[in-house]
């Protein structure tokens, strides 16, 4: 019995395809752009196992109608069978996006070689650029890239974009995806912006910063740090406050007129500021609290004013609005009701911050 059992295994692993890893290219990162005859055009960086090969990490690219077309394109031009098993990260020319990226995205998620851990990243100028350009520190840009953007956001400066996440906050209704948008400056790669997408369209971008104020009101914050200006005495001056960690809470004041309150609890260390400051002092420290606290609030206010004037909700508003108005009886709206529902909101911040770090700081 064991005698045939071991046959079956032998005769399905041998109708099985072979993957050998020396005549595989491995996909480590994809870009997208719009080729001028309205194609697109793919670019892969895949890293190829061949001791006899001069470079090991090797850039492909091509047009076609479709992502597919260009899977298909690439593979006929490659001595190597290029596989996506190991992406780790995508990249969208930003006129691409602008455009609209679902069906690319899409077909990321049919197909069951390439995880949901996948980082999707937007492109201020051609994906192929970036992918293409020689970075004398960095030979392999696919993982370059991956840790640039995995450092950031398990450091907590940037918001968190993967597959999955990308199109949970896409399917949802009352949310929008965000994406890093990154930019080569010579031969650096910078994350200086956050991508804001309406629904599969990227129409607008915020500052890492701004997108601080964003992260908080998306979810639990719980280090980095923030340099901040706030009135003291009547003069202006910067704090450092650093270790913070931050809980929101969301609430629908009025169905019939929008109208949401917002509250946002932290705790930090003050690392730094500008004067020397006694904070052992109880009056002096719940003045630099307050300062703190109005300076945090009245960006997080201009943030709001600024996700509204773009028309579009990566805090996810409107998924908060449905699900209160579903429980006062009414039926579940469409995501288009909640987008136009969203454009009458009100927000009625109120910010708590509490100093762990008390002593002389300067």
């Amino acid at each position: 019995m064991l005698v045939h059992y071991l046959l079956v295994v032998v005769l399905l692993n041998g109708c099985g395809e072979q993957h050998v890893l020396e005549k595989l290219g491995l996909a480590v990162a994809v870009g997208y752009d719009l080729s001028k005859d309205g194609q697109l055009l793919g670019t892969t960086v895949f890293y190829q196992i061949d001791p006899e090969a001069r470079e090991l990490v090797t850039v492909i690219s091509g047009t076609a109608h479709t992502s597919k077309g260009l899977t298909l394109s690439q593979n006929r031009e490659s001595s190597k069978k290029i596989v996506g098993g190991q992406i780790r990260v995508v990249v969208y020319h930003d006129e691409l996006a602008r455009k609209g990226i679902l069906s690319l995205v899409e077909n990321l998620t049919r197909d069951a070689s390439i995880g949901s851990n996948v980082y999707l990243t937007v492109a201020k100028g051609r994906a192929y650029d970036i992918l293409t350009h020689r970075y004398p520190e960095n030979s392999n840009i696919g993982i370059y890239l991956y840790q640039a953007i995995r450092q950031n956001v398990e450091g907590e400066n940037m918001i968190s974009s993967k597959l999955h996440e990308f199109m949970k906050d896409y399917y949802a209704v009352g949310k929008d995806p965000v994406m890093p948008y990154i930019e080569r400056v010579k031969n650096e790669l910078h994350i200086n912006q956050i991508g804001l997408f309406r629904d599969e369209k990227l129409v607008a971008e915020i500052t890492t910063r701004e997108g601080f104020f964003l992260k908080v009101l998306r979810e639990r914050y719980n280090k980095g740090e923030l340099e901040i200006n706030i009135s003291l005495d009547k003069k202006r001056l910067f704090t450092v406050i650093e270790h913070i960690s931050s809980k929101k809470q969301i609430k629908v004041l009025d169905l019939e007129k929008p109208r949401f309150s917002v509250k946002v609890k932290m705790t930090a260390q003050i690392q730094e500021m500008a004067e020397k400051i006694d904070l052992s002092k109880p009056e002096q420290l719940k003045k630099v609290q307050k300062a703190i606290e109005l300076a945090v609030k009245k960006e997080t206010e201009h943030l709001l004013e600024k996700l509204r004037k773009h028309d579009v909700d990566p805090v996810g508003f409107g998924e908060i609005y449905n699900i209160a108005s579903q429980k006062s009886g009414k039926k579940k709206l469409s995501k288009d009701e909640c987008r136009e529902i969203m454009k009458r909101a009100k927000y009625e911040v109120d910010v708590e911050i509490k100093v762990l770090r008390t002593g002389v700081i300067g």
